[in-house]
This record gives structure tokens, C-alpha cells and sequence, in this order.
């Protein structure tokens, strides 16, 4: 360990921790390491922006940052990850719901759009610090791991790949000798394998060394990792930061002040404007089919569908649209279809759509002869459920909920790839034997969502994309229940 001491003597890590006790233990653990730390003044950090940056900043707040703190503090991570020493935060709180959850997933979402690293597993965040305070912000988030057969990193490989399998996941990051290996950002390497000859990096991949435990720390000039697990997802959480450098911290540029950005998607405004001037100005909201009619101009994919004001209309609207067709109320103040909207689903005759059109009007309290949404069957595949609001201070928020995600998963808007992205990746195939769903497509209906309500926020005040059918590359991902809520109009 002396050589290590030696090596790491210049490195320092700046503690902002609330509690006493835990920045104790965690600068006991750096000193382990070789790396100096030096308690500071939460509060003074955040209020002194220009103070030097030169040091890595350990942030482990005691309650979770709110959506006020977060506008506040986001500054200063821009200015110390562009400087290369980030603010990395562990936020690790037991699960929330409501609207409690959804604040806290707006403001660690905005603070990592801004540029803070955030851990939610102490072990992570410890080799984090490590890894960005001795060997700096890795190139991305790619990870390859070289060892040799019957060591214990391979067998720890091994392990994780087969875990991931058990869970239905992909583990794309391990190759066997017989496999070529993917560009990667960082190559893990058991630090008995390294020897003083040992480059730092091997082309554009940086050369990190790695042990399975602490107390096999040995007397090296490198500075190791210490756990598979955590060491991967360390150089995935600073990897990520830089990846989201590359494309600029904050949202992504809007379509208002941004005309590349606004040819890119190449919206129909015109269409847009049409629709709404037909819809009453005294209206409040956008119901499914006039909302769809709006994300359509953007080029969103949705349910093929029409308004039918008689049930020989529907029959006819039905023919067009093939069956099975599903018959559901118009009017933008019914229920979206997760809060209980009535729908006649399976319909495969001009005789039940009759039957339908009277059914779904008398279920959702119409008087006889309303108009009804005659529309496709959608397709199969996993749901997800989108909101676009303002929370407070950030300002333009995406909330997603995914089937089987514990918690919303949020991101500010306009959204940047790295976050639509991210949060296609929570969404996986039923079964382990399913095809894939088409995260890309999903991807694209997000951003070009958030672009939409950013460019009309004169107008739009909250788009709700309640049903997001994602299905796999050879069918349609589309927009099957939509609403808009809509702001004064001259």
C-alpha cells in the first residue's frame, strides 16, 4: 500500500455529507484507498459557485433533494462537471409514491441532467469516487472485463451475466475469448495481472485495475476498484456523465429558439393550428381523438381512429379501420383509459358496434345518440404511461411509469437522447423468449412529445400519454390514450 499512498497523495476528495457519523466512515474508507478527504459546509458549497474544483465532491444528503433545492444547486454541478470534478451524490431513500415520488424523481432527474452523478447503492458510490478521483471521468459507459479462466473476476462475471439472464435481462458488457469484443470505454483488470509496464490505456479504452475485496489491496502505483458489481457500475454512472456532457447539460435545445431542431422533426404546424381552432376556446382539455390529432402533426404515432356521430357512421368507420374494432366515449371530459374509461373491445360485426355505440354512451353517462370513438384494435405489446407538466422551480418535467418499475422515472423536457433513452431501457420483453420491444421507437415518440408541449407551451399546459403501446421493430409502437390539458386561446 505505500506505493498506492504515494500515487494517491495529490488526490483529495471534498465531503459534503449531512450526517457526522457517515462522513466519518466514508473518509476512514478513502484513506483505505490512498485518497485524502476534507469535510465542507453543504450550504457553502452551494453558495460559493467559484470556489476551486479541483477536488471530486462526495455529496450524501440526509433527505432527498426537492424540486426548490434542485434549481438552486444545479448551477454549480454544471461548473464542477464541466471542470471534470462532479459532484457525485448518494441518494439512497427507501420508495415513495404519489406525489411525494414524483418530486423526488423530478429533482434528481434535473440535478443529473445538470450534471451531478447520482449513486442510489453506497458500494457504487464509494468506487465512483474512487474511480473518478484516480483515474478521472471515464470516455463512456462501455465496460469490458479481461480476465483470465478460473480467476475470480471471470468466475464474478460470470455470475453477474448469469443473474441477469435468470432476470430476463441481456448482459452485453461480458465476451468470452471466442467472441470479439465491442469498443469499450474501460477495461477492468485484476490488479494481479497489471505489472508497471502496464499502459493506461490500450487505444481509446482506459486501463483500470480491479480487486474482489478490500483486504486484497496490494502495494501498487494504480489506484484499484474493489467488487465486480459495484466497480461496473461505477464507470456506468460516471460514464454516463460524460456521454451526457458530449450532448450538453440541461434539456435539449427547444424547437422555439432551435430551427435545426425544429426542421429535424419537421412538425406539421399548420395541421396543429387547425385543431385547434376547433376546439371551443373556452375548453380546458383535449380529449383522446383531438389530442391524438395534435401529436400526429408531429409525427407521433397513433391508433388508427374516428369520431362516428351515428352507428351507421361507426359501422362505416369500422370497415375502414378492419376488424376487430373497439368503441370507446368522445368527449374531453371522459376518463383516460387507465382510470376506467368504458370500451367494447372485440367487436367483429356492423351488429356489435351497434350494440356498442349505445353501450359505452349509456356506461360513461351520455345521453343516447352521443358520439363515439370507433378505432383499430391496438396492437400487443408493454405498456408505458407518459406525463409532460411543469413541477415547480425545473419547469417542463417527463414522468414515465413502466410496468414493473418501482417508481416514475422522470427527465426535463425537451428531452435529451441520453434520457429518452434511459428510459426506454427500463422497458423489457414479458419473457426471457420474447422479441425485443422497440425501445428505439419509443424513444422517438418522447422526444418528439416533449418537444411538442415545449414549443406550444403557449397553449398546452400538460400532455398525458396514458397508453404507450410498445411492441417489438416489426409491428407499430403507437399512442393508444392521449389527453391534453389546454391554456387560454386568442
Amino acid at each position: 500500500m505505500a506505493r498506492l499512498r504515494e500515487a494517491a497523495a495529490l488526490l483529495r476528495v471534498a465531503l459534503a455529507i449531512d450526517d457526522a457519523t457517515a462522513a466519518s466512515d466514508v473518509a476512514r474508507v478513502l484513506a483505505a484507498r490512498g485518497i485524502a478527504s476534507e469535510p465542507v459546509s453543504i450550504e457553502n458549497v452551494w453558495e460559493n459557485p467559484s470556489r476551486p474544483t479541483r477536488h471530486v465532491i462526495a455529496y450524501a444528503p440526509e433527505d432527498p433533494p426537492d424540486p426548490e433545492l434542485a434549481a438552486r444547486i444545479a448551477p454549480f454541478c454544471r461548473a464542477t462537471a464541466a471542470a471534470g470534478s462532479p459532484v457525485l451524490a448518494l441518494c439512497s431513500y427507501a420508495r415513495g409514491s404519489g406525489r411525494a415520488a414524483d418530486e423526488r424523481a423530478a429533482a434528481l432527474a434535473y440535478l443529473r441532467c445538470s450534471g451531478m452523478v447520482i449513486c442510489d447503492d453506497p458500494d457504487v458510490w464509494i468506487e465512483s469516487i474512487c474511480l473518478t478521483a484516480g483515474h478521472g471521468l471515464p470516455d463512456g459507459p462501455r465496460v469490458a472485463v479481461v480476465a483470465p479462466p478460473g480467476s475470480w473476476l471471470a468466475a464474478s462475471a460470470c455470475a453477474l451475466g448469469n443473474e441477469a439472464q435468470l432476470m430476463g435481462n441481456r448482459f452485453p458488457m461480458i465476451a468470452t475469448s471466442t467472441k470479439r469484443l465491442e469498443p469499450t470505454d474501460v477495461a477492468l483488470v485484476d490488479s494481479a495481472a497489471l505489472s508497471p509496464s502496464t499502459p493506461d490505456h490500450v487505444g481509446q479504452t482506459r486501463v483500470v485495475p480491479i480487486v474482489a475485496r478490500a483486504e486484497l489491496l496490494s502495494d501498487s502505483t494504480r489506484l484499484p476498484l474493489v467488487g465486480l458489481r459495484a466497480a461496473m457500475g461505477a464507470v456506468a454512472a460516471a460514464g454516463d456523465l460524460t456521454r451526457r456532457m458530449a450532448e450538453g447539460l440541461g434539456p435539449a435545445p427547444s424547437t422555439r429558439d432551435d430551427s435545426a431542431q425544429l426542421e429535424q422533426y419537421q412538425p406539421d404546424l399548420e395541421r396543429f393550428q387547425r385543431q385547434l381552432g376547433k376546439l371551443d376556446a373556452l375548453d380546458t382539455r383535449a380529449g383522446d381523438h383531438e389530442a391524438k390529432v395534435l401529436l400526429a402533426s408531429w409525427g407521433i404515432d397513433v391508433i388508427r381512429q374516428a369520431v362516428a356521430t351515428t352507428p351507421s357512421a361507426a359501422t362505416r368507420v369500422a370497415k375502414r379501420a378492419g376488424y376487430p374494432v373497439e368503441v370507446k366515449p368522445w368527449g374531453p371530459d371522459q376518463l383516460s383509459e387507465r382510470e376506467g374509461c368504458p370500451i367494447q373491445r372485440d367487436l367483429h360485426t356492423a351488429a356489435d358496434v351497434r350494440r356498442a355505440f349505445a353501450a359505452v354512451t349509456k356506461a360513461a353517462g351520455l345521453p343516447a345518440g352521443a358520439p363515439v370513438i370507433v378505432r383499430a384494435t391496438p396492437p400487443r405489446g408493454r405498456e408505458v404511461y407518459a406525463r409532460i407538466t411543469r413541477v415547480g422551480h425545473l419547469g417542463w418535467i417527463v414522468h414515465a411509469v413502466i410496468e414493473g418499475a418501482p417508481e416514475p422515472i422522470a427527465a426535463p423536457a425537451p428531452l435529451q437522447l441520453i434520457d429518452a433513452d434511459s428510459i426506454a431501457r427500463r422497458v423489457e420483453a414479458s419473457r426471457a423468449t420474447d422479441p425485443e420491444p422497440d425501445r428505439q421507437a419509443l424513444a422517438d415518440i418522447l422526444i418528439r412529445a416533449s418537444h411538442l408541449v415545449v414549443h406550444h407551451s403557449d397553449v398546452i399546459e400538460a400532455l398525458y400519454l396514458h397508453r404507450i403501446i410498445v411492441t417489438p421493430q416489426t409491428e407499430t409502437t403507437l399512442v393508444a390514450d392521449a389527453q391534453a390539458v389546454l391554456g387560454p386561446r386568442k
